[in-house]
């Protein structure tokens, strides 16, 4: 009878160290896995004390599909074709307002119905159920003058002589357009606000950073300037994870344009670097001037790029990555070509994300 209980407890305390050896190896399994879980890995870029042996990369284009299953499903081929980092949902679709033709229109401007979003807080409901253990979701929230723009009638990307039109508009009278502003301004924080409860980790603020140089100081200061900003305080006080997009296609940007961004909140600085007046600015100088991590590196108009001439790819990537902040996301200076070889950028981004490793002296 001793023996038959000495047996049995011989027995327990075999399957109970069997247990803990299971779960330790679990654990320590899951613990290899989560070194490599891109969401950590970004969370890993914001502590600026430390180097990054594995570079994160994001690249972004401007999907066809802006709602429904077929947005949602081109975010997610995005993401697994490229192997980038985190998901950048783009929404570009508004309510056309009523033309603006005079200084007196902007005050009949009022703010979008709440439904306007649903279809948009659909899609990040969607990625967040499909892809957020694994990655971030990051939305992109356009300025609210771009926004108020291209609601009242004038596609910035495309429509350059519309832009011209409302940009004299405001200079006729800078203060008549704030009625206009507030009420855009309104309702993209209320959409930052649903898209956090949507499942958003946090946003891709895009500034305008054309805005400063067609205005001037003045106006851009006192009137663009405290709405654009209200989008990224509110970033910063619902979600942990936000860039600050300085979007320039101008060719107007000097080094002393970024001393007007300084202020702004923002984890993670995405600043133009090429196709303007002065390129001596590196990302470890932006990286210095904001103290904080920088994305970007590359021309998202790069020739390179365009051709899908992988070895001219990672030329200019081994030249960027060799004078690059010690902890950094690796991009562009905005999204890129949407017709690019996603083949190509997917064999690009392997080898920046072990081009630290590879190249360790």
């Amino acid at each position: 009878m001793i023996m038959k209980q000495q047996i049995v407890k011989i027995l327990r305390n075999s399957l109970l160290i069997a247990a803990v050896a299971s779960v330790s190896a679990t654990q320590s399994v899951a613990q290899t896995a989560n070194d490599y879980n891109k969401r950590e890995l970004l969370w890993q870029v914001l502590d600026q004390s430390r180097a990054n042996d594995y570079v994160p990369v994001f690249f972004n284009i401007h999907f066809p599909d802006k709602t429904g299953q077929k947005a949602v499903q081109s975010h997610i081929d995005w993401y697994k074709t490229t192997h980038v980092d985190f998901v950048n949902v783009k929404y570009e679709y508004f309510p056309e307002i009523q033309a603006v033709n005079s200084t007196k229109d902007w005050k009949n401007i009022k703010s979008f119905a709440p439904e306007t979003w649903e279809e948009q807080l659909n899609v990040i409901r969607q990625l967040k159920h499909e892809l957020g253990s694994e990655a971030l979701i990051i939305p992109t929230v356009f300025s609210p003058l771009r926004v108020l723009i291209q609601t009242a009638g004038s596609q910035l990307s495309s429509d350059r002589e519309g832009r011209r039109h409302f940009v004299e508009l405001i200079k006729q009278d800078p203060k008549a357009i704030k009625p206009a502003l507030d009420a855009v301004t309104k309702s993209l924080v209320y959409y930052i606000r649903e898209a956090r409860k949507a499942g958003a980790d946090g946003f891709y603020i895009s500034s305008q950073g054309d805005d400063l140089e067609e205005f001037g100081g003045e106006v851009f200061n006192s009137i663009i300037k405290p709405y654009d900003r209200q989008l990224s305080d509110v970033a910063a006080e619902v979600a942990p994870f936000n860039i600050l997009h300085i979007c320039e296609s101008g060719g107007h940007f000097t080094p002393e344009t970024f001393n007007d961004y300084l202020d702004y909140p923002g984890s993670v600085i995405n600043p133009p670097l090429h196709n303007w007046k002065d390129k001596s600015i590196s990302l470890a100088d932006i990286s210095r001037l904001f103290h904080r991590p920088v994305l970007g590196g590359l021309n998202n108009r790069s020739q390179a790029l365009k051709d899908g001439n992988l070895a001219e790819l990672k030329a200019e990537v081994d030249e960027i990555l060799k004078n690059a902040p010690a902890n950094f996301i690796f991009g562009a200076d905005d999204s890129v070509f949407n017709d690019v070889d996603q083949e190509t950028l997917r064999k690009l981004v392997d080898y920046i994300h072990t081009w630290r490793q590879i190249h360790k002296k």
